[in-house]
């Protein structure tokens, strides 16, 4: 199979490799000098100076190698890189660089396909669980211009013998690249200098990974000479505890009794690097200084004397939060805004950012809505032992007017934050609307945007805490609109495993619980996720015992709970479900179930995707309806409501 190419003005041009008659064309992107063109077939890549040009074969591969160039297999993408791609062109166009993934001693997952044909075929790829081996990955850089030259950049020597991972790889000159190598265990990061045309790496910044904040793919900014370099680190702020903020380190290796500058300060989080412009002496950056729930965007003078300036402040009506990509000279960036109102996308010029051209303003939303009774959100915060714990509250208009069951969307997915003012329409927002069912998303102590004052958290112990969070804040929603007695969960992946445990852990406590494609037990998901937080099953048995949904179906046994899988989920496989399945039927309890054939963890099909919105709604609205713990007289006064 080959693939195609259409340039603007010109005529469609296939992509073919010329070794090959039966490959499949997996990936293709451009270069930053004319039109270049790398592209990927069967793991191998391939390199066209401009799109008329032959074919160059930059790597060679052997079928039965298992070996992937360029592009990330299925823990690179999910796990540690979070990208397809796994190659990166230099400044200059003159390299490339790329990761080598070997999956040749990794075990293999093997997911069946049901439909289309009188047996069922099977999608067979590498999928590494806890405990098992991982995929070898190395660097290498080829030079583009003259004969092509490949070199290895070589891990630091901490690193070199042992199983590690590369979460980021960005150049910071035309022949250096920053690189940041961890080991398997993923608590140990150390940020290398490799130097393109020698393959050496040199260490210039190690530090112990926050398990709780997802910095793995940070990108630091350098100085244009390679003197000095700005990440985002903690910075104790007094009695509220460590916050994330900006510091400068220099590039040679640092002293232990140097400590960096920082370059902002307070009780709020940098949460973003974007861009670095020492022309005018600034740094730009995301950050929550406005708000834990906002993101604006800022600036702040290299000088150390903690002046900074918020750019979004006010801009954009309706906007609170924001993402911001800034143009490779820094002449210009673009600002989406991504709530609390209507999504829009906008152009500013860094001369005058207050003057702006509009991208997409989202208009037709905007009309479709206009009409319509949208829910209004509240956010609030709840003391817990020793931190706080972080409430989003979506509520029908005219709340107060009426007493409202409760459902509670569980995400404890650690380094996220659901807790914010982006704008979210879907099936949740249109049972509030329609149902008058109030919403809750909850940050408890892994999540970000607000800083630490906790003690050390244990990672093994996560989901233990973070169904303890949720069940403080379930004590705390005893609030006049809200009827306590009808509470009800739904939960996705971590989240339905947490909804799971949360059955588990109290008696009829939920009306009634939604579980979609639930973690059963980390054994049998991702070796990069489950060691991370629970160590190595070997020597961790009673952490992942502790940790498995499979231990607790007896607590399970009278619970009202609906399990949602696809067959052939690449991400949490339908194994989790059909573990559980076995020994709820074993314990004769009361569940519900619904499965789509051969749809993955994301449903691709639109009838899948309208049949799983109309399931999920009409089970909880019919859970959420009524109450046992109600009389009849109080059952009837709220259905006439």
């Amino acid at each position: 199979m080959s693939g195609f190419l259409y340039v603007c003005f010109r005529d469609l041009l296939e992509l073919s490799p010329p070794e090959r008659e039966t490959t499949e064309l997996q990936y293709a992107s451009w270069g930053p000098q004319g039109n270049q063109l790398a592209f990927v077939f069967d793991g191998d890549i391939y390199y066209k100076p401009s799109v008329t040009s032959d074919s160059l074969r930059l790597t060679s591969t052997d079928e039965d190698q298992k070996v992937l160039n360029g592009l990330s297999d299925w823990t690179y993408e999910e796990e540690v890189l979070l990208t397809y791609a796994a190659h990166w062109w230099s400044m200059d166009g003159a390299r490339l660089a790329y990761l080598r993934i070997n999956n040749s001693v990794t075990p293999v997952m093997e997911i069946p396909h049901f439909l289309g044909g009188l047996y069922p075929s099977n999608m067979i790829f590498p999928y590494p669980k806890a405990g098992s081996s991982i995929p070898t990955v190395s660097l290498f850089v080829v030079n583009l211009y003259g004969p092509a030259h490949t070199l290895e950049m070589l891990p630091p020597d901490s690193l070199r013998s042992r199983e590690n991972y590369i979460s980021m790889v960005s150049w910071i000159s035309s022949t250096r690249l920053a690189v940041r190598w961890l080991n398997r265990a993923q608590n140990q990061s150390v940020l290398c200098v490799c130097e393109a045309t020698t393959g050496a790496c040199s260490e210039k910044h190690k530090m112990a990974m926050d398990m709780m904040q997802n910095q793995r793919q940070d990108l630091p900014l350098f100085t244009s000479d390679g003197s000095m370099f700005y990440t985002i680190l903690p910075a104790k702020q007094g009695a509220r505890g460590e916050f994330h903020h900006i510091a400068g380190l220099t590039v040679q290796p640092a002293i232990p009794s140097v400590p960096p500058r920082f370059l902002t300060s307070g009780s709020w989080d940098v949460t973003l690097l974007c861009a670095l412009d020492e022309k005018a002496g600034k740094i730009y950056f995301l950050s929550t200084e406005k708000s834990r729930e906002s993101r604006h965007l800022y600036s702040v003078d290299l000088n150390g004397v903690f002046q900074r300036r918020c750019i979004s402040c006010g801009l954009i009506d309706g906007c609170g939060f924001f993402k911001a990509i800034f143009s490779p000279n820094q002449t210009h960036f673009i600002l989406y805004c991504l709530g609390p109102g209507i999504p829009k996308v906008t152009v500013h010029s860094m001369k005058d950012p207050s003057s702006y051209f509009v991208l997409e303003d989202n208009n037709l939303l905007s009309a479709a809505l206009k009409d319509k009774r949208l829910p209004e959100s509240l956010f609030k915060t709840v003391q817990a032992d020793n931190h706080d714990l972080h409430l989003k509250l979506t509520l029908p208009q005219g709340y107060e007017a009426n007493l409202h069951p409760l459902l509670i969307i569980v995400d404890g997915t650690p380094g996220s934050q659901t807790v914010t003012e982006e704008f979210s329409l879907g099936w949740p927002q249109v049972l509030c609307s329609t149902h008058s069912v109030a919403l809750a998303w909850v940050d408890g102590r892994s999540g970000v945007g607000r800083g630490q004052k906790t003690v050390a958290v244990d990672p093994r112990k996560l989901g233990t805490l973070r169904v303890k969070d949720y069940l403080r804040v379930v004590e705390f929603m005893q609030l006049p609109y809200i009827d306590y007695r009808r509470i009800a969960l739904f939960g996705k992946a971590l989240g339905g495993y947490l909804a799971l445990k949360m059955l588990a852990a109290t008696d009829n406590l939920f009306q009634c619980a939604a579980a979609v494609a639930p973690i059963t037990d980390f054994r049998f998901y991702s070796a990069a996720f489950s060691e991370r937080f629970l160590g190595f099953p070997a020597k961790e048995e009673h952490a992942y015992m502790t940790a498995s949904v499979l231990e607790e179906v007896n607590k399970l046994k009278e619970e009202n709970f609906l399990i949602v899988h696809g067959t052939a989920d690449a991400r949490v496989h339908f194994q989790h479900s059909a573990e559980l399945l076995s020994r709820l039927v074993k314990v004769e309890a009361n569940y519900s179930l619904q499965l789509y054939p051969d749809e993955g963890h994301v449903l691709r099909e639109l009838r899948s995707v309208r049949h799983f919105q109309r399931t999920v709604v009409n089970y909880l609205q019919n859970c959420l309806k009524h109450s046992a713990l109600l009389d009849a007289p109080e059952e009837e006064e709220e259905e006439d409501d």
